[in-house]
Formats: structure tokens, C-alpha cells, sequence
């Protein structure tokens, strides 16, 4: 049996989030993020990167030619992304123009997908899909096709009828009439 120790390590559990800035960033902003999340035992917190300059950032859209430091923090005590969020709003910084976001959202998720692109375009944006593979449509479409088909139904249903596995063909129900006199093979009540 394991120690109570070995228990309590396995389950350390850690708290990640990025803070993106857009701008400039405030004289000794990061020595001073690191101070005030110092209550939260934060292990790690650095740089992870700066955009070049865009006309419109990724999550700033009132913002206009200006980058983004991305910063990644990570705390061993439970913490949540709005109270980072006071965090920084107590430094100084006014909220439009910073995003405090959690590791795990879809937001970040997603843009980590268009980072590791090789092209940085989505394939759907490329009209001549370089990547498209020789698909002989004969052999998904047409009269071919639901030729062959109907030949495997037919060997399967033979098979079927030979074994006595299952059934052989299948047939409507029986029509009940309804109160205008027509038939269906769903019936009416």
C-alpha cells in the first residue's frame, strides 16, 4: 500500500490560463503579475510570445494596429480566470485591452489548431485543394454503382435465405384504410 504522501503528489493538480495583452506593456508589467499571483503559488509565469502588428487582433476587435504579448500562467492553488482578471485590472491596465483565458477553452484550443497549420490557411479557404486525393467518383455515384449494389443485396439476400439467418426480403405491412378511404402502410388510428 502507498504512503499518504505518494496519494497527495499523484493528485496535484495545476491551474493554467493565458493572459494576452494588446499593446504596450506597462513598465515591469511581468515582475509585477508574478507578485500579485504569488497567492496562488504560481509556479510559472512567462512570455510566450508577441504578435506582429495587426489591423485587428485575434481577441481585441475595438483594437487597431497593435500587437499581442501572450503570457502562460500556471498555479498550484485553484484560481479562476476572473480573478486574474482583477489581478490585473489592479496594475493598471484598462480591461479592454487585455483577455485572461483558460488553457483548456475552445477559443485557445482553436487557435493553437491555426498556429500548427503549415500554410496558416484553413484548407476550406484553398480553391484548388492541393491536398484533395484522386477520388474515382464511379466507384461512390452513379448507375454503376447502384448496379453493383443492388448484386451485393441480392447475394446477400440469397446467402441470407440459404442460411436461414435472417430475413430474406422484406415486405410492407398490410394497408389499413382511413376514414377517407385511402390506404396506407403506416396505418392510422
Amino acid at each position: 500500500m502507498k504512503p499518504f504522501t505518494e496519494y497527495l503528489a499523484e493528485s496535484k493538480k495545476i491551474y493554467n490560463f493565458k493572459v494576452k495583452v494588446a499593446g504596450e506593456l506597462p513598465e515591469a508589467f511581468q515582475e509585477n503579475l508574478k507578485t500579485a499571483l504569488d497567492r496562488c503559488k504560481c509556479i510559472k509565469l512567462e512570455k510566450i510570445k508577441t504578435t506582429p502588428i495587426q489591423a485587428l487582433p485575434l481577441d481585441f476587435p475595438t483594437m487597431k494596429n497593435c500587437e499581442v504579448t501572450v503570457f502562460e500562467v500556471i498555479c498550484e492553488y485553484p484560481i479562476t480566470g476572473p480573478e486574474i482578471t482583477s489581478d490585473v485590472k489592479a496594475l493598471g491596465l484598462d480591461e479592454a485591452k487585455f483577455r485572461v483565458r483558460g488553457g483548456s477553452e475552445p477559443t485557445e484550443a482553436d487557435q493553437v489548431l491555426l498556429d500548427n497549420e503549415p500554410s496558416g490557411q484553413a484548407l476550406l479557404t484553398d480553391s484548388t485543394y492541393k491536398e484533395n486525393t484522386d477520388v474515382k467518383h464511379k466507384d461512390y455515384f452513379g448507375d454503376d454503382f447502384n448496379k453493383g449494389f443492388l448484386k451485393d443485396l441480392e447475394k446477400t439476400a440469397k446467402q441470407r435465405k440459404k442460411d436461414q439467418t435472417g430475413p430474406t426480403e422484406y415486405k410492407l405491412p398490410k394497408g389499413k384504410t382511413d376514414k377517407l378511404g385511402l390506404k396506407s402502410a403506416m396505418g392510422s388510428k
